[in-house]
């Protein structure tokens, strides 16, 4: 059987970012209800290097951002807000950084040439900041996969910052939220959305988010 019919980096690649944090999480998650008068006792050092892991974990889609900002909301309250937007912005950087190692410009010569993915490409270049800004203002949109797109696609890292923290704003506002409401750390990991509120908001934010790639992909050039 030849296993690259079947097989390919970018499908490999896109199984890894979607099914990993789904395992690393339940095992976050395991962790946090075991340990959670332990983690009650964190001082700010701690919660520093707590972050810098983080960043590295997000990064290597070991963990789904979203997770940290309940569990960080839970133990922080609002004072999760600013740690939380430096460790995404740090994760999409080093991303990006990394990528720009390997071979960039072949990537988006392809997007370019190839006529199946050349008119897509072409709306997204006109439309950077936005397609970024809808990409990440939805919950469901996974975050690793996407700072992989922004990176191979050739997408200016300015946009890529700027876009990427307008959008993650309101989704780490709303899971902070539901972190800081919530009464016990077990109710919160099983049911994170538990209440009629977070849910509504979660559905306006995929809702307008759904809305506004339409509008920057549909648009001609």
């Amino acid at each position: 059987m030849n296993l690259k019919k079947y097989v390919s980096v970018p499908s490999f690649s896109a199984f890894f970012l979607t099914v990993a944090p789904l395992i690393t999480s339940s095992l976050a998650a395991d962790w946090l209800r075991q340990n959670e008068q332990m983690v009650q006792l964190f001082t700010r050092n701690d919660w520093i290097l707590m972050t810098l892991l983080c960043v590295f974990a997000v990064a290597l889609a070991l963990i789904p951002p979203t997770l940290l900002a309940l569990g960080f909301g839970y133990f922080l309250g609002w004072a999760a807000v600013f740690p939380l937007v430096l460790l995404n912005m740090a994760a999409i950087g080093l991303v990006y950084g990394a990528i720009q190692w390997t071979d960039t410009h072949r990537w988006r010569t392809y997007f370019q040439n190839n006529k199946r993915t050349a008119p897509f490409f072409e709306r997204i270049y006109q439309n950077e900041f936005l397609f970024i800004f809808f990409t990440k203002l939805s919950p469901v949109l996974p975050f690793a996969l996407t700072n992989l797109l922004f990176a191979v696609s050739g997408i200016r890292f300015r946009n890529v910052l700027l876009g990427g923290f307008c959008g993650m704003i309101p989704r780490t506002l709303l899971a902070v939220w539901v972190g800081k409401e919530a009464r016990e750390i077990r109710q919160l990991l099983d049911n994170p959305n538990e209440s009629i509120g977070s849910r509504v908001v979660i559905v306006v934010l995929v809702a307008f988010s759904v809305w506004g790639l339409f509008r920057v992909l549909s648009k001609r050039s």
